[in-house]
Order: structure tokens, then sequence, then C-alpha cells
């Protein structure tokens, strides 16, 4: 589908501004000190801003509060997600490579005629083993370049000098990262760490304060389901809040929305990521799995929204009855590929059909399943299985 990147700074005080338009009082700079909750009753957030502080008491509060999740770390609902260690590094890169210039084009010509549209303004993914990086331009001609990598399956360099180097080193080993990056220089201001990515609250709401966006659960960058995350946890806390103004009993509405997005969560997460890190490296694994994730995520996620509107932001993913045998065949199909992976691991066979491969997918429309791609899926689902039984046979 045609799209764009967006200036996340800009769009973010564009936001800003129409809350203020909308009525909200906006204090910055502000630093949360202390947050009292009482069911029921009045909240009290504590605050400092500028060389005082303050004391405001409202009905709700709703923790916007991104990975400093205040609510969730004060509570002790805060929780590691282990079964996901995932770690990113990342910065701000000059000199990078256009990925549509003549130099590559005539260096590498079916590289340049694989695809008919502009590259270089696209967020673009180099994987490999355990590990993926995504290449995103930003405004003025600087590009983020990030990793992010399953910690039990590649071993990141501790030592080599300052990250940007290391990070830079890492992605070097890279044959098309190599290209891209070779003459880049990482901007010393502007490299970042983190460790243990995915983590989740294991509560969501109570009865005068709601969670959303990442101070509620933080998956994976992967697909970039952030924004869809922070859409459905602040549609459900508009509601939410609204049903108790509206005087309905809140018991059994904080208790349905606690339970719904506790399932959409972790269902997301066994469906889509869980060992997914063990097979991305593996082309014939990852780009399979691709087509079934991409064509799912519109045909469940994406079309909804256009049928039926900003009222199907109020289903979170598989938290909706009768979505079990999706879920099922998400989770079976990625365990499988995560399962042949690590087959193909024991046997030093990993990338071994790798080279010259690059997943090209067509647009999708919204008013069709893409029953042909799921169609290339399931066959190329069975050529992997084929392959595997020959394997097996010669081995």
């Amino acid at each position: 589908m045609p799209s764009y990147q967006l200036d996340r700074a800009a769009f973010d005080e564009e936001v800003l501004r129409r809350a203020g338009i909308a009525g909200a009082e906006i204090l910055r700079p502000a630093t949360v000190i202390d947050v009292q909750l009482q069911p029921g009753k009045e909240q009290t957030v504590t605050f400092r801003n500028g060389d005082g502080t303050r004391t405001v008491r409202s009905r709700w509060i709703v923790d916007a509060s991104g990975v400093a999740a205040i609510l969730a770390r004060k509570q002790g609902w805060w929780k590691s997600n282990i079964e996901h260690p995932t770690a990113a590094a990342w910065s701000r890169w000059k000199g990078v490579k256009d990925w549509d210039s003549r130099e590559l084009a005539d260096k590498y010509p079916s590289w340049s005629r694989a695809v008919y549209a502009t590259r270089n303004t696209a967020t673009n993914h180099v994987i490999g083993d355990g590990w993926w990086s995504w290449w995103i331009p930003l405004k003025g001609g600087d590009v983020s370049v990030g990793v992010v990598f399953d910690q039990r399956l590649v071993d990141w360099p501790q030592e080599g000098g300052k990250l940007g180097e290391r990070l830079k080193a890492f992605l070097m080993k890279h044959p098309v990262a190599r290209e891209i990056l070779v003459d880049a220089q990482f901007d010393e201001e502007d490299v970042h760490w983190r460790k243990n990515l995915a983590y989740y609250s294991t509560t969501f709401a109570g009865d005068g304060f709601v969670l959303v966006g990442d101070a509620a659960a933080f998956m994976d960058p992967f697909y970039s389901p952030g924004m869809d995350w922070i859409s459905f946890t602040t549609s459900r806390a508009a509601a939410l809040i609204g049903a108790q103004r509206r005087g309905e009993a809140m018991s059994g509405l904080v208790e349905r929305h606690n339970r719904d997005l506790a399932r959409s969560h972790r269902c997301w997460f066994e469906a889509v990521y869980k060992d997914k890190y063990e097979y991305m490296g593996e082309f014939d694994l990852m780009s399979t799995a691709l087509i079934f994730d991409l064509c799912l995520y519109y045909l469940g996620v994406v079309s909804r929204i256009f049928k039926y509107g900003e009222n199907a932001l109020l289903v979170p993913p598989f938290s909706a009855t009768g979505i079990g045998p999706i879920f099922r065949f998400m989770r079976t199909y990625n365990r499988r590929f995560a399962e042949i992976a690590r087959r193909r691991r024991k046997r030093r066979m990993l990338g071994k059909t790798n080279r010259a491969h690059r997943c090209l997918i067509p647009g999708f429309k919204l008013h069709s399943a893409n029953p042909k791609l799921f169609a290339q899926g399931f066959a190329k689902w069975a050529r992997v299985e084929l392959g595997e039984l020959f394997s097996a046979s010669m081995s």
C-alpha cells in the first residue's frame, strides 16, 4: 500500500497541540514524584514542575509514561518477558548510501531491477541469524540504524570500542549492510542501548486508573506493533472512563478490560514473536512466515478498521470469541519454523540456501483475503517440509 515516513517529533507536537486546544492543561517539563491509587475514589499524583511541586487529584489516572511504566513498576505489576530476551542497539548515522544509487545499480544490476519503487524513502530491513536491523530515513538526510537481537542466539560484542563502533562492526559482517554502511559515521551523541526489551503489566486497569501503550506492555519492535497497541489500549481506556462517567458498574468492566488485554498480549506474542528469532535468518522459513503474518494482519486487523471504523479498536487482536483457530494456526507455523531452525542449527545447516534471496511481496487490497498470496505461503511451506524430509533421509 502507498505509504510515507512520518516525522514523529512533529507528529507528537501536533498531538500535544490538539490536546491543549481540546482543554488539556499542558505542563512541561514535569517529573512524577508519587502516585496514590484509591480504587473507586480520587487518585492523587504529585509531580515536580519547574522549581516547585504540585499535587493534583482526579477520578481517573491514565498512565501513558511509556517504557518508564510508572504505575506498573510502582505497584509491582511490571514483569520482564523472560521467554523473549531481546536487546537493541541503535544510532543516528550520516553518510549512509542511497539504496537506489547509481553506484549500487551499476555494481549489482539485479539489485536495481528487483523493484520498481523508491527504497531509500522506505524503512528497510537487513536480517541475520537471531537478529534484524532497521534502516529508517530521517528528516535532513540522516538515517536511524539499529539492531534487535535475541540474547540467547547472538553474542553481542562487549568489547571493541564505543557502542556505535561495535554496532557498525556487527553490521559490517552482513554483505548488504556492509555496502550501505561502509562510509557512514554514527552520531556519538545519539547512540542507545537497551536490554530485555519485552515486558508486560499483570494489571492493565482498575476503578480509577488505566495503563496504555508501552506503559502497559511491550512485545517487540519487529512489524512495529507499538502503534497498534497504543490504538487498542487507548480506545479501551476511553471506553472504560466513559462507562464510569455514565454511571455504569465498574467491577465487571474492569475485569473484562484486564482479561481482554492480557489475552490479546499473550496470544499476540505466542502467535507472532515467540522464538521467531530462531528462524529469522532463514530465508525460506522467514519469508513463508512473513506471508502468513502479513496476510492475517491485513485480514484480521487492518480490514476491520476500514469496515467497522473506530469501534474495531475496542476489540484487541485475539480477544474476540471465535478467533481460536486463527491463533492456533499462527502459533503452529511459528513453532514449526522455530523447530526446523533449531534442527538446522544442530546440523550446522543454517543459512545454506539464503544466498541472493530477498523477500519482495506485492501490495495488499483490503477487499480481499489475498488468496493467491496465501496459496504461495502454503506452497512454500510444503517445499520446506519436503526439503527437511530429504535432508533427514540423507543424514
